[in-house]
């Protein structure tokens, strides 16, 4: 299994710790952690810091496995424990490579709504981003445009929404 792999499967498996204090909302948190950067443990403070004291505690403890398991692979790797999120730009697991029609289409649209500035923030944020739902999020804290913003958000949420869903 590829060390992109277990990073998704730990960031999944936070968002699910998550949940219990959290709700539905906890894999767009954890997934709007992890496009901020930084290694496993910054993205764990960061979902804790959302919880009130009691629940950022439990959750902190229950995640402990986790954590030394995001080190553990990171060692064994012979890298330092970088969120999907965060990895190189411009690697295969990356939007720009993965996704290169919705990379485009969003391009367009955003080229449309805010001139060519658009086009570069979509470029630059399918090159840092693994997912949809860090795309968008992304994309929404670079634009000034309120309803843009807010559209952008709502992409996050329903695409979050749908990686959470049960599986039939």
């Amino acid at each position: 299994m590829a060390a992109g792999d277990v990073n998704r499967q730990l960031l999944d498996a936070l968002a699910t710790h998550a949940a219990a204090s959290l709700g539905p909302i906890a894999t767009l948190i954890v997934e709007q952690a992890a496009a901020g950067g930084g290694g496993f443990e910054d993205i764990r403070r960061k979902v804790a810091a959302q919880m009130d004291s009691a629940a950022a505690t439990a959750f902190v403890a229950a995640t402990e496995p986790l954590a030394a398991k995001a080190g553990a692979v990171a060692r064994t790797a012979g890298a330092s424990s970088v969120p999907p999120a965060a990895a190189t730009p411009g690697n295969a697991g990356t939007l720009d490579r993965s996704d290169p029609g919705l990379v485009h289409a969003v391009g367009l649209e955003l080229m449309a709504r805010v001139g060519p500035r658009g086009q570069t923030l979509v470029q630059e944020a399918a090159r840092k981003c693994r997912t949809t739902v860090q795309f968008y999020l992304r994309l929404a804290a670079q634009v000034d445009d309120l309803d843009l913003k807010v559209q952008l958000s709502q992409r996050a949420a329903t695409e979050a929404a749908a990686r959470s869903a049960p599986k039939a």
